[in-house]
């Protein structure tokens, strides 16, 4: 059962093991150093992607209950714990460890050992430098590897040792370029020419850093570092990480996987490269580094369907739950598949704002009271949709009922925009607005596709804010459709109110 928190998951709810698998064929196949980025809005899912990456590349992950049973039991042996772990596996991504495994040989075919290290720097954005925090990181796996490889007796080379003394101590030394408003290029050059002998450093650093990869992976294996996160951290700290792969941490040996929205990324590093100001005029600096930066940019596929996913967080076993529907609103089976179809359709397919809506408008059923007249609970997805997307909208219903007919479904149907609680919001793509009410204005487009409501408000738009879609208005025209006018009295009933709810009685 999936959680509502906001915790990564493993499980497949959105139809990506089979894109994780082919990523992973692409960094089997890369010629390091090499940077991979996946990218995607907050919410889209990065994380969770980056784990199934992480457990197809042969990370940890939870064991399968069966597995956790047998742990706790002691009943069966280690060998059997390993056999649960490979059917989850290639149940997963339909690919047996065997292929994997020769998806994994080098070009001469001999076997090849990866190693994965996780490192979140968004957690260490306050440390004095996010480099320091990812080499402690990478000091206390090699530690415990070559613990490991040194017990069995495998460890021939005193490499890793300079390196595991070289992560703790020259780590400190090593500075990190950060440009101002005097330019990137210009920046750049005063950096390289004042910091040479800081630079041979760093080679050899890097050397050092090479062969404890090699001594670790055997020889001629590949360490993947999964860098997550990146977009949330400070514009200075992300450029600074980014800065310290690149310069001290790119070997023929490592790939890096990073997981970031591409679009803040630039804008955090636009405002560290601008000085704060006009930092629209770095944009493109911002963006062509990254291009340098990045080998390989995945764009993370948005879910065309969400419906198993909404099925699972709403659970069609939560018995609470589901008295509640029947409490309110007479619900019924034949409904459900009705309920799921309506929020597929009606929400953003963002993984997080999905979880968070369903979660939260559970809550939002249990603060209405139980009436003699049944509730719809379609146009209780419409309120708390206001209430949480769009707030000054929800409030303007809750102080006067009458504004959801006169403005919200006159903005569905129409396009028109008719106030400023409505400027910068959108119809949704495919919606093609009905014949507009008597005396309204029409939208300037006729062909379906609706951009920004026109505004009727005397100031001007500001072009640099985003454009937000409102998605429900595809149930609120459905709604409209189909009961017609809804009166005060009808939308007070499905709003929240004060006071005690009744205790819902489960039978045993």
């Amino acid at each position: 059962m999936i959680r509502h928190n906001d915790e990564p998951v493993y499980e497949d709810f959105l139809d990506h093991h089979a894109f994780a698998r082919r990523v992973g064929h692409h960094i089997l196949n890369c010629q390091p150093p090499y940077v991979v980025g996946v990218c995607g809005s907050w919410g889209a899912g990065k994380t969770s992607f980056l784990r199934k990456l992480w457990a197809y590349l042969g990370g940890g992950f939870p064991l399968p209950d069966e597995a956790t049973r047998l742990l706790r039991e002691k009943e069966k042996t280690n060998k059997k714990i390993k056999e649960l772990r490979e059917k989850t596996l290639t149940e997963w991504f339909c690919e047996t460890r065997f292929d994997f495994k020769q998806r994994c040989k080098d070009h001469n075919d001999n076997d090849r050992q990866l190693e994965l290290i996780w490192f979140n720097p968004w957690q260490h954005q306050f440390e004095s430098s996010p480099l320091i925090a990812l080499l402690n990181e990478i000091r206390r796996h090699f530690s415990a590897k070559h613990q490991l490889l040194n017990e069995a007796g495998k460890i021939s080379k005193l490499g890793i040792h300079a390196t595991l003394k070289a992560i703790g101590d020259a780590a400190k030394g090593l500075k990190i370029p950060l440009p101002t408003v005097q330019g990137y290029a210009e920046s750049r050059r005063e950096y390289d020419a004042e910091n040479f002998s800081e630079q041979l450093t760093s080679q050899r650093f890097r050397d050092l850093f090479e062969e404890a990869i090699n001594v670790i992976t055997g020889g001629n294996g590949l360490l993947v570092i999964f860098i997550d996160d990146l977009d949330r951290c400070e514009g200075d700290v992300a450029y600074r990480l980014l800065e310290a792969l690149k310069l001290h941490l790119n070997t023929k040996n490592c790939v890096y996987v990073l997981g970031l929205d591409q679009q803040h990324l630039e804008e955090s590093i636009a405002r560290t490269l601008s000085g704060e100001k006009e930092t629209w005029q770095f944009r493109y600096v911002a963006r062509d580094y990254l291009n340098k930066m990045f080998q390989g940019l995945f764009v993370l596929p948005v879910p065309r369907q969400t419906t198993r996913y909404v099925e699972t967080l709403l659970n069609k076993e939560d018995k609470f739950f589901w008295k509640r529907l029947e409490q309110l609103f007479e619900f019924n089976k034949a409904d459900w598949p009705e309920l799921v179809t309506a929020l597929d359709e009606n929400l953003p397919h963002n993984p997080r704002k999905i979880k968070s809506f369903i979660s939260s408008w559970k809550l939002f059923l249990d603060t209405l009271p139980e009436k003699a007249e049944k509730l719809d609970w379609r146009l209780t997805l419409v309120l708390h949709y206001l209430a949480q997307f769009e707030e000054q909208l929800f409030r303007k219903v809750e102080e006067a009922p009458e504004f959801y007919e006169d403005h919200i479904v006159t903005f569905c149907l129409s396009g028109n925009n008719p106030g400023w609680r409505f400027n910068l919001l959108e119809l949704p793509y495919e919606t093609t607005p009905a014949s507009p009410a008597s005396g309204s204005k029409p939208h300037d487009s006729d062909k379906g596709a609706l951009g920004s409501p026109s505004s009727n408000d005397s100031s001007p738009q500001k072009s640099d804010k985003p454009h937000r879609v409102f998605w429900i208005s595809r149930l609120i025209r459905k709604i409209s459709s189909e009961l017609g006018t809804l009166d005060r009295e009808m939308i007070l009933r499905h709003l929240p109110q004060t006071g005690d709810s009744p205790q819902v009685a489960i039978d045993d």
